[in-house]
């Protein structure tokens, strides 16, 4: 009996459907890219419902003659191969045949098309990839392709789809890219009727960088550039100052393919090491340039992952590329110096006496500076910047005096160790408290407990905030979200915002940093997360930027303070999320490890 079958074409169709049309963003990519490879110098998207009810994309590219049009809705069919040897030769974005037959299964698709030299186009219409319409009309020139009903007859695909906040900001974000990689091409993006981007062509990656990002991209940026043996590596970098809690701000792209490559990413951040907190990532925006026989795009469906020849070496270059842009700041004495920084040799210990501090911090920059000069002339293997609050001062290696210590229910606190850790004791034995750690989830349980309308309080100055065009939708269809939790958001015009609100005595520095940090991480999760998830996040983010920093010098009413909120507090004894803040040491262990007994 035999029990090996060829697929039926239809079946194949729908599984070549699955890995190529992932989500409505996959289409516009994949459109898109085929308009670029036709030429095009202008090319419009619109979409209706997130792309699900509706996708037009139009360019004034090439066109195609009849009979191409109708092949190009053949698996398979394409003009960018002719022999096995050109795969090592892939200068194109599209050249497996497969985006157009893939999307024509799973939607309704209408073509109309016309070559320049050609009087006459063709409507081409087919739905689930039977062909509904084959006739001549007049047109204009390049090419318009219509996607309605994207899996109408997959169900269970648009049933794992995302929130339509979501897939919308997947469609900004796919255009955003392209359109960064290629400045030179008009770009606009129409979402449910309203224009959310508008690129002209422009002569310069800083000016569609403008046009793309608005006044949200950090700045000022540095230009890099640097070339060896036929790679050129060009882009901007930001400095380390305007860095950010996920890896959202890191572009690669590779020969203008937006691609995802873990040994450029890891050499981005060798090179930003020295002058980056754990958990930070910077600004880069990065095109590299290779001879196409040393690249393999074809190791993804969606061709988001390339292979390269040399990986040693290009990591190598994009290495020494970011290392002369960071020298560049410093020479421009534009480069920030990390707080987490520090070249003191010793940690600090200092008693809660009333005498002020009188440590001149300022006056570290200039050391930094040299360190980090010499750190780019000859980097040491390994690195890890000194925790914070080190200090070779002796006043603040002392032991506080007894008179000094402060007691809080049955626990007395003797000092503060490295500006970080509150060293004390109590019945049990001697322990180390981690002062934001500690302050973070006292603040959790306060804010978890509050009652967002009540607690509710307006801003003096309402607070602008103008986003990216993929942000500002996504915030668009999540503004009940962050009401839930005590903010009031509304819509100021295209792509601008006003905070008018937040949580009563919530101080978070900057809310505008923080709400790009919370969409930082919708966009990292891919998805909108259901109520009880953003608001658990929301919750601990708040916590987080509210709280007491490690390497604040602490007063003792504030230390009072995280010593009767403790108290408070069951256990397990940890911050929002799960990192303990308090270490102890039973004196029966301690009289062990001196050999007391």
């Amino acid at each position: 009996m035999v029990m090996i079958k060829i697929l039926p074409e239809q079946i194949a169709n729908l599984i070549a459907a699955g890995e190529v049309v992932e989500r409505p963003a996959s289409v516009v990519k994949e459109l898109v890219e085929n308009a670029l490879d036709a030429g095009a110098r202008s090319i419009e998207v619109e979409a209706n419902d997130a792309g699900f009810s509706y996708l037009r994309i139009t360019d004034d590219g090439s066109g195609m003659s009849p009979e191409d049009a109708r092949l190009a809705f053949q698996r398979h069919a394409t003009s960018k191969l002719s022999v096995a040897d050109d795969l090592n030769h892939i200068l194109t974005f599209g050249f497996r045949g497969e985006a157009l037959p893939s999307i024509a299964s799973v939607a309704r698709v209408e073509l109309t098309t016309r070559p320049q030299a050609q009087a006459a186009g063709l409507l081409y219409r087919l739905e689930a990839g039977k062909v509904k319409t084959d006739q001549e009309i007049g047109c204009a020139a390049g090419s318009s392709l219509i996607v309605r009903d994207l899996f109408f007859n997959t169900p269970a695909r648009r049933k794992f789809m995302k929130a339509p906040a979501t897939e919308r900001s997947h469609i900004v974000q796919a255009v955003e890219w392209i359109a960064l990689a290629n400045f030179g091409v008009r770009f606009k993006l129409i979402l449910d009727g309203k224009e959310v981007l508008n690129c002209p062509a422009t002569e310069s990656l800083p000016e569609r960088v403008l046009a793309v990002y608005g006044k949200q991209y950090p700045n000022p940026m540095v230009n890099v550039e640097q070339e060896a043996c036929g790679v050129w590596v060009r882009g901007l970098l930001a400095a380390p100052e305007q860095s950010r809690p996920t890896r959202q701000g890191m572009l690669f792209f590779v020969n203008h393919r937006p691609v995802e490559h873990r040994g450029i990413a890891h050499a981005v951040l060798e090179a930003y090491r020295p002058f980056l907190a754990p958990g930070r990532f910077p600004y880069c925006l990065l095109f590299l340039d290779i001879p196409s026989e040393w690249v393999d795009v074809n190791v993804h469906p969606a061709k988001r992952e390339v292979r390269l020849r040399d990986e040693h070496a290009v990591h190598g270059l994009v290495m020494q590329a970011v290392k002369a842009g960071l020298g560049n700041m410093i020479a421009q004495g534009r480069a920030p110096v990390a707080s987490e920084t520090h070249t003191d040799s010793a940690p600090g210990f200092r008693s809660f006496a009333g005498s002020p501090d009188n440590r001149n911090d300022a006056g570290s920059g200039y050391a930094v500076r040299e360190a980090v000069a010499t750190y780019l002339k000859n980097p040491p293997l390994h690195y890890e910047p000194l925790p914070l609050g080190f200090s070779s001062r002796a006043q603040d290696r002392t032991l506080a005096a007894e008179s000094e210590a402060i007691t809080v229910g049955g626990k007395t606190i003797l000092g503060q160790a490295g500006r970080t850790y509150l060293a004390g004791s109590d019945a049990d034995g001697f322990f180390l408290i981690d002062q934001h750690a500690a302050h973070e989830r006292i603040l959790y349980e306060r804010f978890r407990r509050a009652d967002p309308a009540a607690e509710r309080q307006a801003l003096l100055l309402p607070i602008t905030l103008e986003l990216p065009a993929a942000r500002a939708v996504l915030l668009q269809g999540t503004l009940g979200a962050f009401m839930a939790v005590g903010f009031e958001i509304s819509v100021f015009g295209k792509n601008t915002f006003v905070i008018q609100t937040q949580p009563r005595d919530l101080s978070v520095g900057d809310l505008t940093v923080w709400v790009n940090e919370i969409l930082d991480w919708m966009i990292e999760n891919g998805k909108s997360p259901a109520p009880e998830e953003f608001r658990e996040h929301a919750l601990q983010s708040m916590a987080c930027h509210a709280a007491i920093k490690a390497g604040d010098r602490l007063q003792p009413e504030v230390v009072q303070m995280i010593l009767r909120g403790i108290e408070k507090l069951n256990p397990p004894l940890t911050c929002p999320h799960g990192r303990p803040f308090i270490l102890r040491w039973p004196w029966t262990e301690l009289d062990r490890l001196f050999k007391r007994t």
